[in-house]
């Protein structure tokens, strides 16, 4: 019997009782979900960490700071003042460039007015056509809209109902965010995608006068340290800085969160890794317990096929195959569900951090591996158990 007709025995084997067969490998399941499931979330920490240090072409790197108002007046914070005071301050020579928005990502934040009501408004920027909310009325951006930066904006459902009674009244309305005055195209669901208040293409957004604004980007030269250069400017800016009365300087040290969230996956890590341990283990008792059952209901089989010339070794590697399909097939489905329970776990990570859950070749590998360990170590005693029954003894 050669390897391939041996793999197909085997198949052909676990299909003639497939249930029994799947409540084998839960164990092998929830073993590799629950390991690619904490492998999946840190890959994505670690990705969004090299992303945080990525240089430009002259190899600097930027360091962001916020301003918080405590006040309800529309206090950006930074002013061009800042951008001077800090330029001509000890750190200056470190400084390249140093740029004032209300921006941070594709997300950001001003002062508003809907019919007549001043608010704080979150908004988001649009910079493709694709990918857009889900709409309640009206209708999303057009590519002109996108392209030359037209002064028109969709809402998110909920303002769209507390300051013009439902979503319909709110379109063709003028809203004011920042500087411009935009007119309402549409009305949003909100989702773990689209948390703002508001969505306008990035082009609008680049035409507002950013003399003023609530986030500074510095970018720091090459050699030099931005989480340093951040930490001094922010205490300089909070003895100096020209609204240091009205709110809060705060640099954005994203390594801080990043530690934080990899001090959590550490201690997850140890109970997983625990867990896992354990439901490999219980799974593969359960793989050599329906082995020795298998082996025990086709005795008849083993001796026919004894009879006409199959050797030990033909008998050892059905079986063993068989183990290794069951384990190997758990690790597969366990890889599968560790990637989508780690998407779901990413999304209610606190700190706006937009962490994604990342497979790579090692988890493919891992998953794979561990499950054909596991079905080596305890399908080899029933694989030979099968192997070294007795043709005479089978008869009798």
């Amino acid at each position: 019997m050669t390897f391939r007709e041996t793999i197909i025995t085997a198949f052909q084997s676990l299909k003639m009782n497939p249930k029994r067969s799947f409540m084998t490998i839960i164990g092998i399941v929830i073993g590799i979900a629950s390991v690619i499931t904490i492998m999946a979330i840190g890959n994505g920490v670690n990705q969004m960490a090299k992303s945080q240090f990525k240089t430009s072409k002259s190899g600097e790197l930027k360091a962001q700071i916020d301003f918080t108002s405590d006040t309800d007046a529309g206090v950006n914070g930074f002013t061009q003042a800042d951008v001077s005071f800090l330029r001509s301050s000890e750190i200056g020579p470190d400084i390249t460039d140093a740029k004032i928005s209300t921006l941070s990502g594709d997300y950001g934040s001003d002062f508003g007015s809907l019919n007549g009501d001043e608010s704080e408004l979150d908004f988001t920027v649009a910079r493709k056509r694709s990918g857009g909310p889900n709409l309640d009325s009206g209708h999303y951006f057009s590519q002109a809209d996108l392209d030359v930066g037209q002064n028109n904006m969709l809402i998110s459902k909920g303002l769209a109902k507390r300051y013009f009674g439902s979503p319909e009244n709110a379109l063709g309305k003028s809203v004011t965010l920042g500087n411009y005055a935009y007119t309402v195209i549409g009305t949003f669901t909100t989702d773990d995608t689209y948390q703002s208040d508001t969505i306008i293409p990035y082009n609008a957004y680049l035409k507002e006068n950013n003399t003023t604004g609530s986030i500074m980007t510095l970018n720091v030269k090459k050699g030099a340290n931005p989480q340093k250069i951040g930490r001094k400017a922010e205490k300089l800016l909070k003895k100096n800085g020209a609204n240091r009365q009205n709110g809060t300087y705060e640099y954005e040290d994203n390594n801080k969160w990043i530690g934080q969230i990899s001090k959590v996956l550490n201690g997850i890590t140890f109970f997983v890794t625990a867990v896992a341990g354990i439901s490999l283990f219980i799974a593969g008792i359960g793989v050599m317990n329906m082995m020795y059952i298998s082996v025990s209901e086709r005795t008849q089989e083993i001796g026919i096929r004894l009879a006409v010339g199959a050797t030990e070794a033909n008998i050892r590697n059905q079986f063993l195959i068989e183990a290794i399909i069951l384990t190997v097939t758990g690790g597969l489905i366990g890889l599968v569900s560790g990637y989508l329970i780690a998407s779901g776990a990413v999304k209610v990570i606190p700190g706006n951090m937009h962490i994604k859950a990342v497979i790579t070749l090692r988890d493919v590998v891992f998953a794979i591996g561990v499950s054909t360990i596991v079905g080596v170590i305890f399908g080899w005693l029933p694989a030979k158990q099968a192997a070294n029954k007795n043709l005479i003894d089978i008869l009798r």
